[in-house]
């Protein structure tokens, strides 16, 4: 069910060292390629960005038992938590000033809401959605800056770093190739964000391309990336015959409720973080509200599909702004 089609490694000398490994990391695969190391640097390289992400992965995880967020999610409302990690608290701040700029839809306060629509054979329950989603959300929170501590006025607390979570460990695996001085890599991360380093070996820059969900032979947008990170933000999962079912995943934070319309983000800057809050927001937030958000933000291109009446496909365009 990829998202990106990936051109291969082809007209390359085949002395040219390529080191490539996968792992299991926050629900999906972590896919790794990287050129001119050998082998043996290759195995260094993977075991210590393999470390970073499990590491990462526990401290923004609502899901992994002893760590920070799944504490903080077991303690009752009103009372004032004290966040102990420092990296914690500054994810914690960086998502409300996100939360700011994209007029409120990047709400890492949804989780027990998102619980609610997950696996579930029909919709829950109009009443039990509307009762967990009053006391859901960034408007039920408030910060003590000075303390490093964090409460929530109302309901269980539902923290959820998410798409947050992801982009920092791109960005942190980004930092350790570059300390290990790594000029050509592709780093795959669950078929839906990749990050780039360098320039495809046969060409200035990396193609990938967004696959036409109505006909999966064929690409509806292709990007050029060189030293970029590209993100794909969709309530659809794609399989070989095009859409093949909806995700609720995404939860709307004015609603409560899963986005219904088929739609598609992409994003491509040099920020995997920043990728990642865009291709959510733009997600949520109306036609008329993207001038606004995207002048909150450094991107290069955007483009947002939407499947139409009779399985149409409209597609717009942002070009960069930086």
């Amino acid at each position: 069910m990829a998202t990106f089609l990936f051109y291969p490694l082809y007209k390359m000398n085949p002395d040219r060292e390529i080191y490539v490994r996968s792992f299991p990391a926050m629900g999906t695969r972590f896919d790794m390629l990287i050129l001119g190391q050998s082998n043996e640097r290759g195995e260094l390289l993977f075991h210590e960005i393999r470390r970073e992400v499990d590491r990462i992965e526990i401290l923004f995880s609502r899901f992994r038992e002893g760590g920070p967020v799944r504490k903080i999610n077991q303690q009752r409302h009103a009372q004032w938590i004290e966040v102990d990690s420092e990296e914690l608290w500054q994810a914690f701040l960086t998502c409300r000033e996100y939360h700011r700029k994209t007029l409120g839809v990047f709400d890492i306060n949804m989780g027990e809401v998102a619980t609610l629509w997950k696996d579930r054979e029909e919709d829950p329950a109009e009443n039990k959605v509307a009762e967990q989603f009053r006391f859901s959300g960034m408007k039920e929170m408030e910060f003590e800056e000075s303390e490093h501590c964090v409460r929530f006025l109302s309901g269980k607390p539902g923290i959820d770093f998410g798409a947050y979570g992801k982009g920092y460990a791109l960005e942190q695996v980004r930092k350790i190739l570059l300390t290990h001085k790594v000029k050509q890599a592709v780093i795959n991360f669950g078929d839906s964000s990749i990050l780039t380093l360098g320039k495809h070996p046969s060409g200035e820059y990396w193609p990938m391309s967004v696959r036409n969900p109505i006909k999966p032979g064929e690409t509806l947008h292709d990007f050029r990336m060189n030293n970029h990170s590209l993100t794909t933000s969709s309530n659809r999962l794609l399989a070989d015959d095009g859409w093949s079912r909806k995700s609720d995943h995404i939860i709307h934070p004015v609603t409560g409720k899963p986005v219904n319309e088929g739609r598609s983000v992409s994003v491509l800057c040099k920020s995997p973080v920043e990728g990642e809050i865009l291709s959510t927001a733009f997600m949520l937030v109306s036609p008329e509200q993207y001038d606004a958000v995207l002048n909150e933000f450094e991107y290069d291109e955007i483009v947002v599909v939407t499947l139409g009446a009779e399985a149409s496909i409209q597609k717009k365009q942002f070009l960069c702004n930086n």
